[in-house]
């Protein structure tokens, strides 16, 4: 990111939130924004994924550079800004047709590129559709080829082999034995593997668990899901009508990245693919028939329901059946979150920006997310943006640290350099907050003041009102970014021209 600036033009004036923000992530590494509410870092997040409500929010200028292409490209096209001279009011006049090809660009990046974590989850959720819906829709815009592909390889003469009916009787020993544990899960993990299926083991799994006493009417009920995929014609070619959906689309996705990365549209090719991608829609009629679509679909509504409860397993959700049949008005604030996250992992992106991504849960199931995010970064490579205020989180799991106040970027440090040696004085101040063990009777130390209002914010350092160490220098110009070390970076005059001191 370079130089990122995001205003929100009001009536009372214009409110710099991010004014000139720069920090590089690379792949496997966890960065953490710290700093007091109001300083701009869910904003900062917001701007990565182009998701700033406008109006009133715009993004004003910056660079946003990931995969070689610039997410940010063709802004200064999209809009331009006109200055009432008598009220100093900014007005902003949208070019409409280029603000929605540029979300269109972003819909190719978001999910399986970059992908976040809301800190209000109940506002990203939709409250009709059920949670399997949800969860289930983010599956097929990023996993969906993978599952219709395994859906289609699948033959009805498979169940016919003996290694499935070996495979069963396996289930059904392990139920039999009331080994209910891993053996149980290893049980249907094998089943799954056999027939060339995923979901058969979530679904499998269930059916035992709740018909642990009646080992043949398991039997039956195992056979009966089996059979469920089983496709009819019309299921077939539904799921290959989806495919070729799918691979339009992914064809659009790869030439909206070639656009930013060389910076010129390809507007003809694009054109040509969604006139396929329309006539790929309506090329079947049948499909418009209420009955016919309904059993075309069901078979594919089965497969990523059970792909849904197996993804809701991952951020270990009790009773995950259930919670994928409910709503969200169902769930407490917890619970929701915890359906976000997931809904957030599976499609295992290349970025993640985790914006709270633990403050409404406990303890024990912030450390299962923790640690679910620290696997994937592991197996995938993720880059991970994590932005709290919990500064043990930051020392357990970040490898960088930026500090933000009011906007800016003001301290930049690795997580040992940051703890061991704060250099800016509002790091100092937020350190000093911080219960210690070694002192438990010692006072808790407090910053004085409050973050300011950034319709007009302090001129120079903006942090200069609450500073015990302000100097006059401090109130007229802005310090710069200086080098204290290897990869610390502070912005502050006491480290940085004439008046520096040790």
């Amino acid at each position: 990111m370079k130089g990122l600036r995001t205003f929100f033009f009001t009536y009372d004036g214009t409110v710099r939130a991010i004014d000139g923000v720069s920090f590089r992530m690379k792949g496997g590494e966890t960065l953490g924004l710290v700093g007091e509410t109001g300083c701009g870092k869910s904003v900062t997040a917001f701007s990565i994924t182009r998701l700033i409500s406008d109006p009133p929010g715009r993004i004003v200028e910056g660079e946003v550079w990931f995969r070689g292409a610039n997410l940010l490209w063709g802004l200064d096209r999209e809009a331009r800004f006109v200055e009432n001279p008598r009220t100093h009011r900014v007005k902003v006049k949208r070019r409409f047709r280029r603000v929605r090809a540029a979300s269109e660009r972003m819909a190719a990046i978001r999910g399986t590129g970059i992908g976040m974590i809301f800190q209000e989850p109940t506002q990203a959720m939709n409250p009709i559709f059920s949670i399997s819906d949800q969860v289930g829709e983010t599956l097929l815009l990023h996993r969906g080829q993978e599952i219709i592909d395994e859906m289609l390889a699948f033959r009805s003469q498979i169940l016919d082999q003996p290694a499935v009916a070996q495979a069963i009787d396996q289930v059904v020993e392990v139920v039999a034995n009331r080994q209910l544990g891993p053996e149980l899960r290893a049980a249907c993990d094998g089943l799954a593997r056999t027939v060339g299926v995923r979901s058969v083991a979530t679904e499998v799994y269930y059916i035992a668990l709740s018909l642990a006493g009646e080992l043949e009417t398991l039997r039956a009920d195992v056979v009966r899901a089996l059979r469920r995929l089983c496709l009819t014609g019309f299921q077939r070619r539904y799921l290959k009508h989806r495919r070729r959906g799918l691979l339009i689309q992914k064809a659009l996705n790869e030439g909206y990245l070639r656009e930013m990365r060389e910076g010129r549209p390809y507007a003809r090719q694009r054109r040509v693919l969604q006139a396929r991608q329309g006539s790929e829609r309506f090329t079947h009629f049948y499909f418009g028939i209420w009955g016919l679509r309904g059993r075309s679909q069901r078979a594919l509504k089965h497969e990523v329901f059970w792909r849904s409860v197996a993804t809701l397993e991952t951020v270990s959700i009790p009773n995950p059946v259930q919670v994928a049949r409910g709503y969200p008005h169902e769930l407490s604030g917890g619970m929701i979150q915890r359906v976000m996250i997931a809904m957030t992992l599976a499609p295992e992106p290349d970025v993640l920006i985790a914006d709270e991504p633990t403050t409404a849960l406990d303890v024990t199931i912030q450390a299962q997310i923790l640690e679910l995010m620290r696997g994937l970064k592991e197996r995938v490579g993720t880059a991970i943006l994590l932005i709290t205020h919990d500064l043990a989180v930051i020392a357990e799991v970040a490898d960088r640290v930026n500090v933000m106040y009011a906007g800016r970027i003001v301290e930049s440090a690795s997580v040992r350099d940051l703890f061991r040696q704060p250099l800016h004085p509002y790091t100092q101040g937020l350190l000093a907050s911080i219960p210690r063990l070694d002192r438990p009777e010692k006072e808790l130390a407090s910053i004085p003041g409050s973050v300011p209002n950034l319709l007009s914010p302090p001129p120079g350092c903006r942090f200069h009102p609450r500073c015990p160490y302000a100097m006059p220098i401090c109130k007229g110009e802005t310090p710069p970014m200086t080098v204290e070390g290897p990869g610390h970076q502070v912005a502050c005059y006491l480290y940085a021209g004439p008046l520096a001191t040790n």
